[in-house]
């Protein structure tokens, strides 16, 4: 068994394993030689590995907006400055169960694919890992259930969840530019399904948000790398001027004056989505070709789900639009739990607020145009916050985790098993 636990949790749920086994599985399906297979094999896992920092450094550089909002509303921000120790503290007490879950959600997913028609295998070990710790934590802490009944439920769960979210959002992506030959495994996959329908109901897909015709002197605003590095530097100074300059330089910019604190953290922000744009090219160049491999021989028909980043490059404005309306909201509703003097402190928490900010706005504009954009993210930073709040009294010691790392489906998900355990008195 402890053979088992330093398996999963050193090679399993590491994602460049898993990656790099579906690349090389795929590609000996398809007969390809090995001086073809090693190489192809290092780009997918390389062009993971600059998502996946770049996505986790990216969000890193958005903390020091919680201590600026924190400081303008008079609240207390979560310590999150350190990530990597967060996780390590509230894997504590779920780890094992979390870990074997995990694993066997994987097989579970597998088989599904295999034998039934729902031909989705989830490829984001990275979602799946911690979405593992989520339901290990709701069974832990909400049911009086044994270890061995606990896994058997977890891994289930995680399984139906792993395949039946990449179902359900490959029929929503349907209409969303760049979006060929794979589906998204994504923890945002609920607020996907909001900002379709939203769209659907009250959009207008005549006017796309990406449509948005700027003056001649504006168009290089449409280079995506260009335009998000100015709105964070815009968003850093703005957000530092209303904190006070003082308190920024202080306790937030490590001294620098506010100015250069604002480009910097700009620059800093735009050069990880450079690094994000070009791992997404460099493993959709090989993620794809390797899995007809796969989907030919070995899961007849099936369709890789892949991470939210590889959409980026289609929709830039409704990145930059997505993340600031989902912080809007998220502030708005922060703010009326605040005055409804909710038992529990909540705060936007800005890397989910991003990425899943960035996912319903492009969803919502691909379903509805610019109205279906704003109303889709407008919706998940709602979510966000308020289904943040019903999860936090329900997973004990990982809540430090999830006051981080909280995506859409944690907050609608984790809140409805959590009050499904509860209903059913599983003690």
């Amino acid at each position: 068994m402890n053979f088992l636990i330093y398996f999963i949790n050193n090679v399993l749920s590491q994602p460049i394993f898993i990656l790099g086994l579906v690349v090389i599985i795929g590609m000996l399906a398809e007969h390809k030689p090995d001086s073809k297979i090693l190489p192809s094999t290092l780009k997918a896992i390389i062009g993971f590995t600059m998502i996946n920092v770049g996505g986790q450094t990216l969000g890193t550089a958005l903390l020091p907006l919680q201590q600026l909002i924190a400081h303008i509303f008079h609240m207390t921000a979560p310590a999150s400055a350190d990530i990597g120790a967060t996780q390590v503290a509230s894997l504590a007490d779920v780890g094992t169960d979390m870990a074997i879950i995990f694993a066997c959600g994987f097989i579970i997913n597998l088989l599904l694919a295999r034998f039934t028609p729902l031909k989705f295998v989830h490829l984001s070990p990275h979602v799946s890992f911690f979405f593992a710790g989520l339901i290990a934590a709701l069974l832990k802490f909400g049911t009086g259930l044994n270890f061995p009944t606990r896994i058997v439920v977890g891994s289930i769960l995680l399984g139906l969840y792993m395949t039946l979210s990449c179902a359900y959002v490959n029929l929503l992506i349907k209409p969303v530019r760049g979006a060929q030959g794979f589906t998204l495994a994504h923890s945002s996959s609920s607020g996907l399904l909001v900002a379709s329908i939203l769209g659907e109901l009250f959009g207008n897909k005549d006017h796309d948000l990406e449509d948005m015709k700027l003056p001649v002197k504006l168009n290089f605003l449409r280079d995506m790398t260009v335009a998000l590095t100015l709105v964070m530097m815009l968003l850093f100074f703005i957000l530092g001027l209303i904190a006070g300059p003082s308190f920024t330089m202080a306790k937030v910019a490590g001294g620098k004056d506010i100015v250069v604190f604002a480009i910097t953290k700009g620059v800093e922000f735009g050069m990880w989505i450079t690094v994000i744009l070009a791992g997404v090219r460099m493993m959709l160049a090989e993620i794809i070709p390797a899995f007809h491999g796969i989907a030919k021989r070995l899961i007849p028909n099936a369709k890789p789900g892949l991470d939210i980043p590889l959409l980026f490059p289609q929709y830039p404005t409704s990145v930059i639009v997505g993340f600031l309306m989902s912080l809007t909201t998220g502030i708005i509703g922060m703010l009326l739990l605040a005055a409804f003097h909710y038992p529990i402190i909540v705060f936007p928490a800005l890397i989910p607020t991003f990425f899943t900010g960035a996912a319903t706005a492009i969803f919502g504009d691909a379903h509805g145009g610019r109205r279906g954009a704003l109303l889709g993210s407008g919706a998940n930073g709602f979510i966000l916050i308020f289904g943040q709040a019903f999860l936090l009294p329900l997973v004990g010691t990982y809540a430090p985790i999830m006051r981080i790392l909280s995506e859409t489906d944690y907050c609608v998900y984790g809140p409805l098993l959590g009050g499904l355990l509860k209903i059913l008195h599983l003690n």
